[in-house]
């Protein structure tokens, strides 16, 4: 008789767990993490001595947390947010830099790791009279216009060539545009639409009196993406210019580490119905103190 696969000590190791549960997330996650093809989760059941249905249903969690991915007709291997827990740490200012961003401007500020194919959330720091709407650390959107506008014109073309084609058609003129403004005024600014101006007001202030860990995931990420494309317009080289009041959502500069690649980006919320050409100044200046800050605290020997 065939011996079986299981792995060496997994259903011991259950038996005496505490927590059963969270021990067949840690062998799932450590079975993945020495398997260097992706593994089917028929597999994997059999191999952990697991229910289908529950590694089914653990893995549907990992991999909305982006800790495993689904690899069609292969089965699953780790995802980035997991393999992304070995990146380098963050400078020790981070934290400071960001506080004194919020302070200097009253808004929320964050950082983010731009990798190829998304943006994760490394640090988050609420404004002292409204949070980042929505935004928890560890959050990922996908790399795809206008997400990580900020540093996308100082990584490579093939990346740039990718993030232009994946947006829709009708905003790759803007796109393209947006990548040579960025590059000259070292900062990406957005607008909601002159309509929208009332409804991001009001999405913002509920997540706002909510608290964003308050909210169920689903109705957070469904808001979340909302406020997003409500509040994705970029300002025109006119717009910039302009001494027009105008709305202003976002602002985003880059952060380069220790080889010179624009890694980062930390990004502003001011989420305001309208500001003064003065005003939008004003945070430009700050995010762009700030990122020039971030920039220095990745230099060796800072």
């Amino acid at each position: 008789m065939e011996q079986s696969s299981t792995a060496p000590g997994a259903t011991a190791d259950r038996d005496r767990s505490p927590s059963p549960p969270t021990r067949r997330v840690i062998d799932i996650v450590s079975l993945l993490a020495t398997e260097p093809e992706p593994i089917p989760v028929a597999v994997l059941a059999d191999r952990l001595d697991i229910a289908r249905a529950t590694a089914t249903a653990v893995l549907a969690e990992l991999d909305s947390a982006g800790w495993v991915v689904r690899v069609p007709q292969r089965g699953y291997r780790i995802g980035a947010a997991l393999t992304g827990l070995t990146d380098p740490p963050l400078p020790h200012g981070v934290g400071d830099i960001l506080a004194a961003l919020t302070t200097r401007t009253g808004c929320g500020a964050t950082l983010s790791r731009i990798d190829p194919d998304r943006l994760t959330v490394l640090d988050v720091r609420h404004g002292p009279d409204r949070v980042v709407p929505g935004i928890p650390v560890g959050h990922r959107i996908p790399l795809q216009f206008p997400a990580g506008a900020s540093v996308m014109p100082w990584r490579s073309a093939a990346e740039q060539n990718t993030w232009l084609t994946a947006a829709p058609e009708v905003e790759r003129r803007t796109a393209s545009a947006l990548l040579s403004l960025v590059r000259e005024r070292g900062v990406a600014l957005f607008r909601p639409r002159a309509d929208d101006t009332g409804l991001v007001d009001l999405l913002a202030d509920l997540l706002t009196a909510a608290g964003t860990e308050l909210l169920q995931s689903n109705l957070r990420t469904r808001v979340l993406r909302q406020l997003a494309e409500l509040t994705a317009r970029p300002f025109t080289r006119a717009e910039l210019d302009s001494d027009t009041v105008l709305p202003l959502s976002y602002l985003a500069a880059p952060v380069f580490d220790a080889s010179g690649t624009a890694a980062y980006e930390v990004q502003l919320g001011p989420l305001r119905a309208s500001t003064t050409k003065d005003e939008r100044d004003g945070y430009i200046a700050a995010v762009r103190d700030a990122a020039n800050a971030l920039t220095a605290a990745s230099k060796p020997g800072h």
